[in-house]
């Protein structure tokens, strides 16, 4: 997710910060979950004493709405004398269209568990819980967005996030590239390995994939046999450099001990925006197209995607 998401927690973070002392579990914490715009599902811990929610890319919390102020709105806690945070009270930061807390518009305002703060075309719910409950609400959030076999995100939300970097890109005239490949002859595995192997088989690709990507780059599993990279401020040459070192490392790993002693390759496709496509479905559908192409061309090699006219 963005590198923005710091205020975003990780499921991980929680874990780690329960295990130092059982009394977390009874300690409340403060969070927003997005429930209506562009960001729908997210949600951010509320940690700082003074959190700035925003588009910008400085802000804490940055939302891709394009009527959120680049500093919209200041969440402040306010905390007891044992230091943990008892209170949340929200700023208007001078926005251009305003801060709304339950329909009704305010410059400032304390917030209580439930109250719905609306910035634009975003509706954020704000939520007193513990840390058991994020755990688990962070469980089911974290089952909505991967695919269950390979722990990769999973399609949908692949799209919602390509979307976002579209959008983002376009505003900031930055480029990014898409990598989009398909394991070869993977029905081969499973009809004659068995369906198990060929799950060990994709599960193993995801992690190559993994391995080979960088921290903020997002790979998901697009369906089947088929999974997509996004390549953050990335060109073509440079998307073809990390699609070798996939496709290499795809070659030459030995599947045998997974059950699968042939040699599994895979073919890769790539598009760049916005060279070849400015939408969603065009970037999408000219790294398909090249995919095809790189299939067509004898399997287990690369293809870049053709430039879109310009009318």
């Amino acid at each position: 997710m963005d590198g923005k998401d710091t205020a975003a927690f990780s499921n991980q973070a929680i874990e780690a910060q329960m295990t130092e002392s059982h009394s977390f579990a009874g300690m409340v914490r403060f969070y927003f979950t997005v429930i209506a715009g562009a960001d729908f599902s997210r949600v951010f811990l509320l940690e700082k004493t003074e959190t700035v929610l925003g588009r910008s890319d400085k802000a804490d919390i940055q939302l891709d709405d394009e009527k959120v102020s680049r500093q919209h709105l200041k969440i402040s806690l306010v905390k007891n004398s044992a230091q943990a945070p008892t209170r949340a009270v929200v700023t208007d930061l001078n926005s251009k269209n305003g801060l709304f807390v339950n329909g009704i518009r305010v410059y400032e305002q304390e917030i209580r568990n439930g109250d719905k703060v609306k910035v634009g075309d975003t509706i954020l719910k704000f939520e007193a819980q513990d840390y058991l409950d994020i755990a688990y609400h962070d469980k089911l959030y974290q089952q909505a967005i991967c695919d269950p076999l390979t722990g990769l995100l999973n399609r949908t939300y692949f799209q919602h996030e390509l979307s976002k970097f579209i959008s983002l890109s376009s505003r900031h005239q930055h480029t990014f590239a898409v990598i989009m490949l398909d394991i070869d002859f993977f029905k081969k595995v499973n009809d004659t390995y068995g369906h198990d192997v060929g799950d060990n088989v994709l599960k193993m690709v995801a992690k190559i994939l993994t391995r080979n990507t960088r921290g903020h780059d997002v790979a998901a599993r697009f369906g089947g046999e088929e999974f997509v990279v996004i390549l953050p401020e990335t060109s073509l040459n440079g998307a073809v450099v990390v699609a070798e070192r996939i496709r290499m490392a795809v070659e030459s790993f030995n599947f045998e001990p997974l059950g699968c002693p042939r040699c599994v390759t895979v073919s890769i496709g790539i598009g760049e925006f916005p060279t070849t496509g400015i939408a969603t479905e065009e970037l999408l559908k000219c790294a398909d197209e090249a995919l095809y192409a790189a299939k067509a061309s004898g399997r287990n090699c690369i293809c870049i995607a053709r430039p879109v006219k310009v009318t």
